[in-house]
């Protein structure tokens, strides 16, 4: 099914003038025209009446730091692990309870409920992120609670909640500028008139970059971003109020990145180096949004909201692939640089010129068109039965995503220090089309009985996926389905105003994507959760215990991952393996006998995970796994602890972080050097003052110690956290 943007708009178009036709004469309250945007949660008050885990962040909290990475916004969050790639949260890698980070793709995301990957079904990576400076709250869903958000149901849902048209006529500015070029332009207008309300957002985001191309040149990024949405809302009357919507957005990106890093000699000398055979790197991105909705209520006792969505997406990434065939691998260079390997590692610095063809580099360019479009239809109501209160919610979503690959590679000569075209043509190592449909149907039941709240769900799926493959000898064409059923329950129990014990079960389930080989099974896994909360004036506590256990864990190849270009976005089955964890998160606001609070939190997480079985894999995540190794880039602890002192116009918070080690592939015992993944430690400090009410000023300073770590190893080579940045800035807020 392919929704055209055009039968999107009659759809949308019919809708509106159904509404305007039935609209009364008498315009409804303001308070009544609103279409709130998709909350899971609501208020972070309300997360402890959930069955499940679930973790509300703030907008007080995301304007402390103003962050603009969304690493540094979840670290907030226990249970989410995250492994930093270029220093900007550019491209994020976020995993939960155990699932790969890479490129996010095991984690169902959205934006206002909606999903935004650029292919979730087809090719789940999320090379595109909402700007977080746009966003006002994040939400983040673990176990039972996660079941009604696929496709992606084994670790859990991150929701990103915008910003709403505001109901006063409201003008906004936030402006900043810092180390390494750094540059901050957003802006907000719009209100709320009668029936009719309209707002404009826009953000510039820029950087020259922290890193040190040799020979020069640029490493930084420019990403823009604009919102434009619209609301008309109709009394029916009898109770009922009709509310259009309509959300269209814009963004691009230029970002002078690479997937190169650094031998560990180089990293011990200079970090924040990059190699002249990298200088090529560079992504182009732009995306457009188009987003109608309609949302019918009665007394505040019925919701339906029908959401008609589509996104496209096209990005273009030129980095260094590797060396000419026969050549060893990129991975196999920086992880033995030595012999043979410290040759190419040499081409690769521009130290030694190309003097054979396997000493020739390979630079990819990997062009990609996406189109993810849909149509939601979710309500909610309650219904009384006896004792028991049943609050009921339901939806359906057909949804069709398309990804169209065009990857080429063009053979360069290192020489004089530079790179240089051969005459070689142009190569194509994959051009293909694989596109899903998917009809998803969720329906839970939240049941409550005196001090006893359970919600029982369950999910289903109904997946046709279809691949075309146009390299080779002859085309290759290739169509699957999957059907699967996604149930879930939890209780919470409320021992009194503030104990509550919770548990809860449900399955984990990730599709098999398109042009898969036979043999690639869907990630499949049962989750357990248990655990306590505790909540008494200025304190909070909750503890929970969870236990994935896997059937099949299964990786995505990618070139983040170190494989072959031509190997790019297979799935490889890796066994049953269990991940055993607990979550912590500790608050207390202290009172003082001065005119300032000082607000503490505290956030852990234990991790150990292990593999049930021996196996040797074609994917570089796995290679050659033994029964008890454990998996990779997944830290035994995280901790996240902030302090802060806040007055009644200022407030200064530090946020400190401790990601344990790592390895960088599957093992087991002392993990060796060139695996290694060490420990870090990470303080951001932040500032702000008003000295007015329309006006605050604030100032941040990430990495405040300026210390240096590894992030990652993949996919080739050492590569750098950000190091120290200060930024200062301004909001004006006019309402």
């Amino acid at each position: 099914m392919i929704l055209h943007p055009h039968g999107i708009l009659a759809v949308a178009a019919l809708l509106l003038a159904t509404g305007s036709a039935r609209a009364q004469d008498e315009a409804p309250t303001p308070s009544r025209t609103r279409i709130e945007e998709i909350r899971i949660v609501g208020k972070k008050s309300d997360a402890a009446r959930i069955a499940g885990s679930a973790t509300v962040i703030e907008e007080e909290d995301l304007e402390r730091f103003e962050y603009d990475d969304p690493h540094s916004i979840l670290r907030m969050v226990p249970g989410v692990y995250l492994r930093e790639e270029d220093g900007f949260g550019l491209r994020p890698n976020i995993g939960i309870r155990g699932v790969s980070a890479e490129r996010s793709a095991k984690v169902t995301l959205m934006e206002d409920g909606i999903l935004f990957g650029p292919a979730p079904y087809s090719a789940p990576a999320a090379y595109y992120f909402p700007l977080m400076t746009r966003m006002v709250a994040v939400e983040v869903f673990k176990g039972p609670a996660s079941v009604r958000y696929g496709p992606q149901t084994v670790g859990g849902a991150i929701n990103f909640v915008s910003r709403r048209i505001p109901i006063e006529p409201t003008v906004a500015v936030d402006a900043a500028y810092g180390s390494y070029g750094y540059g901050k332009f957003h802006g907000w207008a719009g209100g709320t008139w009668e029936n009719f309300g309209l707002s404009l957002e826009g953000v510039h985001l820029q950087s020259s970059g922290f890193k040190e191309l040799d020979g020069g040149g640029p490493t930084g990024f420019q990403r823009n971003e604009i919102v434009l949405k619209g609301e008309a809302g109709f009394d029916l009357g009898a109770g009922f109020f009709l509310n259009n919507g309509i959300k269209l957005g814009y963004s691009d990106e230029s970002s002078d990145e690479t997937y190169l890093g650094l031998s560990d000699a180089d990293f011990e000398e200079n970090p924040y180096r990059r190699y002249v055979s990298s200088q090529l790197g560079q992504m182009e991105w732009d995306r457009q949004q188009y987003q109608f909705t309609q949302l019918l209520t009665w007394r505040d006792e019925l919701n339906l909201q029908l959401t008609a969505y589509r996104h496209d997406f096209k990005r273009a990434w030129t980095k260094l692939n590797r060396f000419a065939p026969g050549a060893p691998t990129l991975r196999d260079i920086f992880a033995n640089p030595t012999g043979i390997n410290a040759v190419f590692l040499a081409v690769l610095k521009g130290e030694q010129d190309t003097s054979n063809r396997l000493e020739t580099l390979r630079i990819g360019t990997n062009d990609r068109e996406f189109v993810s479009q849909g149509i939601q239809l979710q309500g909610d109501g309650e219904v009384q039965t006896g004792p028991l209160t049943h609050g009921l919610s339901g939806g359906v979503r057909i949804h069709y995503d398309r990804i169209d690959r065009d990857h080429t590679e063009d053979p360069y000569d290192m020489f004089g220090g530079s790179l240089e075209r051969t005459a070689t043509p142009t190569i194509t190592i994959v051009d293909s089309v694989g596109s899903t449909t998917a009809w998803a149907f969720y329906v839970e039941d939240e049941i409550e009985w005196e001090d006893l709240v359970v919600t029982a769900g369950v999910r289903a799926e109904l997946i046709d996926t279809k691949f075309d493959e146009q390299v080779g000898p002859e085309p290759a064409h290739q169509t699957s389905s999957q059907d699967v059923v996604i149930p879930g329950i939890g209780a919470v129990y409320f021992i009194d105003d503030s104990w509550s014990v919770l548990g809860g079960v449900h399955r984990g389930f990730s599709p098999v994507a398109p042009g898969q080989a036979e043999n690639a099974d869907p990630e499949e896994a049962t989750n357990y959760e248990l655990g306590g909360r505790f909540f008494w004036e200025e304190s909070s506590a909750e503890v929970i215990g969870f236990w994935s256990d896997y059937s099949n864990l299964i990786a995505n190849c990618r070139q983040v991952t170190g494989c072959e270009p031509s190997e790019v976005d297979e799935q490889f089955n890796g066994g049953a393996v269990d991940v055993i964890g607990a979550e912590v998160q500790l608050a207390h606001a202290f009172e003082t006998a001065w005119s300032f609070n000082v607000p503490t939190s505290l956030v852990y997480t234990y991790t150990h995970s292990e593999f049930r079985s021996t196996f040797s894999s074609a994917s570089p995540v796995f290679g050659d796994v033994e029964e008890g190794d454990e998996l990779p880039y997944l830290p035994e602890h995280l901790v996240t602890a902030n302090v802060g002192l806040l007055g009644d116009h200022w407030d200064v918070t530090l946020s400190m972080r401790y990601v344990g080690t790592m390895r960088d592939v599957a093992g087991q015992g002392p993990i060796p050097e060139n695996e290694k993944i060490p420990s870090a430690f990470v303080a951001d400090l932040a500032m702000g003052w008003s000295p007015v009410e329309w006006v605050r000023l604030y100032v941040t300073i990430a990495n405040a110690f300026d210390n240096e770590y590894i992030v990652s190893r993949r996919p080739f080579g050492a590569r750098p956290g950000l190091p120290r940045m200060v930024a200062g800035g301004f909001k004006v807020l006019l309402d």
